[in-house]
């Protein structure tokens, strides 16, 4: 009896803290989540009616201990992007394109009287936000993703409703004006690259104009006269395979990054999902907060902490009434 005695408590001891150290993995089930989009004229503030807009699910949300992390779905984890910065406001853009041109699932909506439109009952993840066209002669915004859930910063808690405040331009530019863009390529890779890439000129996030860069060209276009009244953005149109791409832009410039992550990319032994640590959509713009820039979920730490001390107890009373038995 006394060695049974003691083996049991060394059990419970083991589990507890197997129980407090191990994170665990798992999909939030939360599904009523919503995303309110509050739309006005940038120009007089006043609230737009007619303005749709389509809402695409592309990465699922997961707790992992006491974290909020993200899990891209198929097909859009063959985008081969660099989502380290969920704000790049170039991600939206290429994911966009990209739900476009392979048909994906959406959710289209429009802005009533008060230029409110409501997205609800929401599952937990990332959520692509994208003007479409429509007949209101207003200037389309651009593309921007949303969490569910996102950080409050100031409140130091989750919030599952959120809302966005999108602002379009009613009015229309003169036809003369004019503008230019231009697009770069560059290679991060110690050998070789694909002799050449297929770049899209964008015009209100649509497909205008496909032009391929080489070594000819020198990996540089530019497009000269574009009327001011549109939205123009240049992204890659297919990722090589091995690479992952990303974005810079400084003036009219756009300079697409390949970057080779093929077989010198350490494995990873990790069972945990395809995590990206930055959470967009801090209202406050509060970058310093530990919080939100890790994901951090405080609700495990305290319950964890008691099923631990309750562990330990019974373990410790096993012990004990095993020694007073042994007297």
């Amino acid at each position: 009896m006394k060695i049974l005695t003691k083996v049991m408590a060394l059990i419970i001891t083991v589990a507890m803290f197997v129980f407090i150290s191990s994170p665990s993995v798992c999909a939030l089930t939360v599904n009523n989540g919503s995303i309110t989009l509050n739309v006005t004229d940038s120009q007089t503030g006043a609230p737009l009616q007619g303005a749709t807009f389509r809402i695409y699910f592309f990465a699922k949300a997961y707790q992992s201990g006491n974290s909020v992390k993200f899990e891209l779905i198929s097909p859009y984890d063959e985008c081969n992007l660099e989502m380290d910065d969920l704000q790049d406001s170039y991600l939206p853009v290429h994911l966009s394109y990209f739900a476009a041109a392979n048909e994906l699932d959406y959710t289209e909506k429009s802005t009533d009287s008060n230029g409110v439109v409501v997205f609800d009952n929401l599952a937990s993840g990332l959520y692509l936000v994208v003007p479409s066209d429509n007949d209101s002669g207003y200037n389309l915004s651009a593309p921007f993703i949303v969490s569910v859930p996102e950080y409050d910063s100031v409140n130091k808690e989750w919030n599952f409703d959120i809302n966005a405040s999108p602002k379009i331009n009613g009015g229309t530019e003169d036809d003369s004006s004019e503008k230019y863009i231009s697009v770069q390529k560059k290679w991060e890779t110690d050998g070789s690259h694909p002799e050449s890439i297929t770049v899209v000129l964008l015009r209100d996030f649509q497909e205008f104009e496909k032009i391929e860069l080489n070594e000819e060209n020198n990996w540089y276009y530019r497009w000269d006269n574009l009327s001011k009244d549109h939205v123009w953005d240049v992204i890659e149109m297919v990722v090589p395979d091995g690479y992952t791409v990303r974005y810079e832009t400084s003036s009219n410039t756009v300079t697409i990054i390949n970057r080779y992550d093929g077989e010198d990319e350490e494995p990873d032994d990790s069972d945990e999902p395809t995590t990206k640590p930055s959470v967009p959509g801090d209202s406050d713009g509060d970058d310093d907060d530990d919080l939100a820039d890790t994901g951090q979920l405080n609700w495990p730490v305290p319950v964890f902490a008691i099923a631990g001390l309750v562990l330990f107890g019974i373990g410790w009373a096993i012990l004990n009434l095993g020694n007073k038995e042994s007297e």
